[in-house]
């Protein structure tokens, strides 16, 4: 994952992380950040270095992410949301993808509100881990929002979360309907 905020992009770390171009197989890059010009230009920086598929991160919990109201901190956002995944689709002519969590708290489950905005905005697919930002990695993984999402918009809906073999993986798809793990 990187950051989109431009002060980052400098650091050796990060500029191992946008040269895309000798990678073997699709070369994406999965973005983060909350400001929707710094993530379209993010967008466009790594498709000019090699990426073919750009994905932004609006899953993940960890602290440091979501104070700079970034990753699952957008999900509290959706008109934010919106703003971030049409300026990223508008930047690159490469697909968008999208990772999200089941909400922000177990109260606030908005993962259907964000997909169906997501496809709105053009995004091409959408991963969804299940569980909310204040879930982090504990408890199961619920597929009963993965598979509402799954009913309601066309896009590909890819499950995350607690898939750990086979037989799971199997009954996930089966359940869920979603397209892929």
């Amino acid at each position: 994952m990187m950051s989109s905020n431009p002060q980052v992009w400098e650091s050796d770390k990060s500029r191992l992380r946008m040269v895309h171009v000798d990678e073997p197989g699709i070369r994406t890059v999965q973005i983060a950040g909350s400001v929707p010009e710094e993530m379209a230009a993010a967008a466009r920086i790594n498709v000019e270095s090699g990426a073919q598929i750009i994905d932004i991160n609006m899953g993940c919990p960890a602290k440091k992410v979501n104070r700079k109201l970034a990753g699952s901190a957008l999900l509290q956002y959706p008109e934010q949301v919106k703003s971030i995944l049409t300026a990223v689709v508008k930047a690159v002519d490469v697909p968008v993808t999208l990772k999200i969590r089941t909400g922000w708290e177990p109260e606030h489950r908005n993962c259907v509100e964000i997909a169906q905005l997501a496809e709105e905005c053009g995004i091409q697919a959408l991963t969804i881990h299940g569980r909310t930002r204040a879930c982090l990695f504990n408890g199961d993984a619920e597929y009963d929002s993965i598979r509402a999402v799954k009913q309601k918009v066309s896009i590909p809906v890819i499950a995350n979360g607690d898939i750990t073999d086979p037989l799971k993986a199997r009954a996930v798809l089966d359940y869920t309907g979603a397209d892929a793990l």
